[in-house]
């Protein structure tokens, strides 16, 4: 499995397909290559898709002190740099995303397009509150995957993802199979970049086509704060999908599939 050095620090990542256009899948709060694993996979078809695993997440190093967003974004550029990938499609889900809009600002020769899933411009007061949350739960929780995932999950999907007992079991059983669990450190540290960032102002220099995809339910980042987003990027699309929270590319994968075609068609 890939694994790559970048001044002496490891970062993983999942390569499957092979075709010309590389599509780039970038991972939320906590999360790591597994969390687009079948969509991947689905998109392996016809692109050379790559999933990775961003610092202190899966197999990725460990920070020994506090970063930001732009940090990121400058990590997935070395990254595609030194894997020989000139330009690629990004989709980022919520860190995920804040991550791709600084890859566009920092970064923009890289970026072909932009799919922006469940995230913002800038964390208002009210949703750094609730990543502050986040992080006191991880330490209660400790080690205990299962237990902080029934913890944050009602927040994190809609309600009609809970009128199907197996999916929700399913999804705790996901993070307490992890191989590579993350600690409480290294989460705190990726929360903490979440709730730092601020693109108000910046987005407007992003001259690449872009999609904000938001669930109908989310609570974290509702369509309201979606359709800001788009606002500010210079003709970004919104679209909204229906009956789900922060989580569409887990709690209804064809909606989101289909989302992201349409879309990548569009930019060809």
């Amino acid at each position: 499995m890939p694994i790559i050095s970048l001044d002496g620090r490891e970062f993983y990542y999942e390569e499957a397909g092979e075709g010309a256009d590389v599509l780039v899948f970038l991972s939320g709060l906590g999360g790591d290559h597994r969390a687009f694993g079948l969509t991947q996979r689905h998109f392996a078809g016809t692109f050379r898709t790559l999933a990775l695993d961003s610092r202190d997440a899966g197999r990725s190093w460990r920070a020994d002190a506090p970063y930001s967003t732009a940090d990121m974004a400058d990590d997935v550029a070395s990254w595609l740099g030194a894997i020989g990938v000139d330009r690629a499609h990004l989709v980022g889900h919520s860190l995920g995303g804040l991550v791709a809009q600084e890859v566009a600002i920092r970064h923009p020769r890289l970026v072909r397009s932009l799919a922006l899933s469940s995230t913002h411009a800038g964390a208002s007061p009210w949703r750094k509150a609730v990543v502050e949350s986040w992080v006191q739960l991880r330490e209660l929780a400790g080690d205990d995957a299962g237990r902080f995932a029934r913890g944050t999950l009602p927040m994190l999907v809609g309600r009609k993802f809970y009128e199907h007992p197996e999916q929700v079991q399913g999804l705790i059983r996901f993070a307490e199979r992890n191989p590579w669990p993350q600690d409480v450190a290294a989460f705190s540290r990726q929360a903490r970049a979440t709730m730092g960032h601020e693109a108000h102002g910046r987005l407007g220099t992003i001259a690449v086509a872009c999609l904000a995809l938001v669930g109908e339910d989310d609570l974290i980042n509702p369509p309201a704060t979606a359709r800001e987003l788009a606002a500010e990027i210079p003709g970004a699309r919104l679209e909204v999908l229906p009956g789900v929270g922060h989580m569409p590319h887990v709690e209804n994968r064809i909606d989101f599939r289909e989302a992201l075609e349409r879309f990548l068609r569009i930019v060809g």
